[in-house]
């Protein structure tokens, strides 16, 4: 019997019923939210535009201090263009060998491009059998962003190391 007494003494509140305060602490926490969910009505969707217009007028003074101070004069808004996607690759005939050694014209059988879209691993050959051509038309490609790399192709067969690679957007 002694221990039921001190079990029950040890639990026991004495302060406030705080279940008695809840409706009042929701109350006053739902006017807080709401209060400060308030929407600026100063904010409108023509002071957004109005804000980006500043933004690159700010741009565009900052580029044309830097370029006046290269020495170089701003582009007037009708002297930008956009510029066309090639309409072939173009390159030049090696005259030496990855040795240093020379390599003469009659020594080279062709080319080869490799190419790919960028966002894949598998790259697709073209071969170029004639050692006097020097460029390849693009106008078969379907549009993407592609990257390229050349080899050439000597009359026994060996093949060189791939060029950079070029990267060109076929729009």
């Amino acid at each position: 019997m002694k221990n039921e007494t001190l079990c029950r003494s040890s639990f026991q509140w004495n302060g406030p019923n705080l279940f008695a305060y809840l409706p009042f602490i929701i109350l006053i926490s739902a006017l807080t939210l709401l209060t400060g969910c308030q929407e600026d009505d100063r904010a409108t969707h023509s002071s957004i535009l109005r804000a980006s217009e500043l933004a690159n007028n700010r741009l565009d003074r900052a580029s044309g201090g830097l370029l006046s101070t290269l020495g170089q004069k701003s582009p007037t808004k009708n002297a930008i263009t956009k510029t066309k996607p090639p309409k072939a690759l173009r390159w030049s005939a090696p005259q030496t060998r990855e040795d240093g050694s020379a390599l003469k014209p009659g020594h080279i059988a062709g080319f080869r491009i490799y190419y790919r879209l960028r966002h894949t691993d598998h790259f697709n050959v073209i071969l170029v059998d004639s050692p006097d051509s020097t460029n390849q038309p693009l106008t078969d490609l379907p549009p993407g962003a592609y990257e390229f790399a050349i080899t050439t192709v000597d009359v026994e067969g060996l093949e060189s190391r791939r060029s950079a690679p070029v990267l060109v957007d076929l729009i």
